[in-house]
């Protein structure tokens, strides 16, 4: 009979386990060696981050966009720096399970509530004539990102533990196995957090990109390119918002081009989210996917 942690590390390889699956035998696991931390990791991410603070790695930027009766949901721009910029990423507190059925949506693009409080500040910042209702958009394929971490956490344990020597066979680890487990190190299990709850303290967020001064500028120079023709490409009811992105990106050509990271990145999230908001999604998605990657 296969050994349990070697049945564990070829799920994580698998293309047909889901990864709630996944998740449960990673606790089954971690239950019967008695990780807690483990066994902690496994059941907010089953069952979601409601009493629990949301790790780095769920983080998503977002766009926002505000409904007026009369023409629908409108672009609600955020400044790209000062206090406010930190709302353009947003915790992502869903199951994975709730994830991997947003994925199997037709809509490329999902939406999250903002708290109501919030929404006024936001309402009274931007001078809007009546508290409209406000709603934070953001692209699921950032779902991918959070997929990976979580995958990427389970296999790195399993790894360890075949290491140490502990294996488990049928469906049972004898007492030296336990010994050993208990007294291994988990490493960044639980990422670093951007904050401990939505902004109720959502203004209070200290959510960043961090680049770590990691930027390749060739490889984002294709990038840009591929942006450039994209907007070429774009057809869009309001020309104003292309002519606006192909102005942002010359500016990022000039941060790029003194290697200014922090300008970099802060112009990068502008075009993302101008991009999603003008309904031009490739462009968003791109940028949003190379941001994931620092």
């Amino acid at each position: 009979m296969a050994k349990l942690v070697i049945e564990l590390q070829k799920d994580c390889l698998s293309s047909n386990v889901s990864l709630t699956d996944l998740l449960r035998k990673a606790r089954f696991i971690a239950q019967k060696l008695d990780i807690t931390e483990m066994i902690d990791f496994c059941t907010n991410e089953l069952e979601g981050y409601t009493k629990s603070a949301v790790p780095k790695y769920r983080w998503i930027l977002v766009t926002y966009k505000f409904f007026n009766p009369c023409k629908g949901w409108l672009p609600f721009e955020l400044p790209s720096t000062g206090p406010l910029s930190k709302l353009l990423k947003r915790p992502m507190q869903l199951s994975i399970g709730e994830m991997e059925q947003f994925l199997q949506s037709t809509e490329d693009v999902m939406t999250m509530g903002v708290p109501a409080e919030v929404q006024t500040k936001l309402c009274e910042w931007s001078d809007l004539p009546f508290p409209f209702e406000i709603k934070s958009f953001f692209s699921k394929t950032q779902f991918a990102k959070i997929f990976d971490s979580v995958k990427n956490k389970i296999s790195d344990w399993a790894i360890d533990l075949e290491r140490k020597g502990v294996l488990g066979e049928e469906y049972q680890f004898t007492q030296q196995e336990k010994d050993i487990a208990k007294n291994m190190t988990i490493i960044n299990i639980n990422a670093p957090t951007n904050g401990t709850n939505i902004i109720g303290n959502m203004t209070n967020s200290s959510a960043t990109i961090n680049n770590n001064g990691k930027i390749d500028f060739e490889s984002l120079k294709q990038i840009v390119e591929q942006v450039k023709k994209e907007l070429e490409k774009a057809q869009t009811a309001d020309s104003d918002k292309v002519i606006a992105l192909k102005e942002k990106v010359e500016l990022l050509e000039q941060f790029m081009e003194s290697r200014d990271e922090n300008s970099v990145i802060e112009t990068l999230k502008n075009i993302a989210m101008g991009a999603i908001s003008s309904g031009i999604w490739s462009i968003g998605t791109t940028i949003t996917g190379y941001l994931s990657s620092l």
